[in-house]
């Protein structure tokens, strides 16, 4: 475990940290940790890639299991993609995720097309995407210069019955290898933008938080690059840290533990 001090400004990931999966059952002791935080008033913010819930809904089902969080704790690749599209004026989108958050999109004033041209296609987490799906976007993205957003590239994600389940990044690396002459942009994690938007939110510099994720791959390496010191906890994506033979050394996470609720004694532990 590298040497580590005191954060300032705390960045959490939420499942797999705070809820075991999209069940949205609490980690053990992760309610009053998480609580903790908050009655101490200490800075923090949720820093998410969920893109199957609206975000008033992702943070009331949290509510609902003992957390204590406002929508404004909330950071989301969801929220960034709106912002990305708008920003460029693109209105008529290709939607291939969540089938939930299609009247989402229309309230956030997009077009929903299936066929035919579209300034843009978005990915996002979609366990019923078919190779048909994919086939649809073909034509935007080859011969009509759509975009290709991806909301983030999570190559897989658990379920609500806790089953690993292809992500969004799996389809984003295959739609990107075509080749398409519009751009093709990541908003959320392991993309930089997301964590400026979450350091921006919670009003520290990168040396003074603690980002804390379930995926070291996807997670923690840009945080690490940032600047930030990490957390890798083992109750989520992987029960152990075989995976970190993935990566180079300089890149592991700063403190590995079980959950969140013992954060506070490995980061005395690195100290001493």
């Amino acid at each position: 475990m590298k040497s580590t001090r005191p954060p300032k400004g705390w960045l959490i990931d939420i499942e797999g940290v705070l809820v075991r999966d999209k069940a949205y059952r609490p980690v053990p002791g992760s309610v009053d940790w998480l609580n903790g935080l908050v009655k101490a008033g200490a800075p923090f913010c949720l820093v998410s890639n969920n893109t199957t819930h609206r975000p008033e809904e992702l943070i009331a089902a949290l509510c609902a299991v003992g957390f204590d969080l406002k929508t404004e704790n909330l950071v989301g690749a969801l929220g960034l993609g709106i912002r990305w599209l708008r920003e460029r004026n693109r209105e008529r989108i290709m939607w291939l995720g969540s089938a939930n958050l299609a009247d989402y999109w229309t309230e956030e004033g997009f077009e929903l097309v299936r066929g035919g041209p579209c300034q843009a296609v978005v990915l996002g987490a979609n366990t019923g995407l078919t190779t048909g799906d994919l086939d649809r976007a073909l034509d935007p993205l080859l011969g009509q210069g759509a975009d290709l957003v991806c909301l983030h590239r999570n190559l897989f994600f658990l379920d609500g019955e806790g089953k690993r389940r292809l992500g969004p990044g799996v389809w984003g690396a295959a739609l990107e290898a075509l080749g398409g002459a519009g751009t093709v942009v990541t908003v959320g994690k392991p993309s930089e933008r997301i964590y400026h938007e979450a350091l921006k939110r919670v009003g520290v510099e990168p040396a003074e938080a603690l980002f804390i994720s379930d995926d070291p791959v996807a997670d923690l390496v840009t945080a690490g690059k940032l600047g930030m010191q990490t957390a890798f906890v083992l109750s989520g994506k992987y029960a152990d840290h075989e995976v970190l033979g993935r990566l180079d050394q300089d890149q592991w996470p700063d403190i590995i533990c079980g959950c969140p609720a013992d954060l506070a004694r490995s980061i005395v532990d690195s100290m001493e």
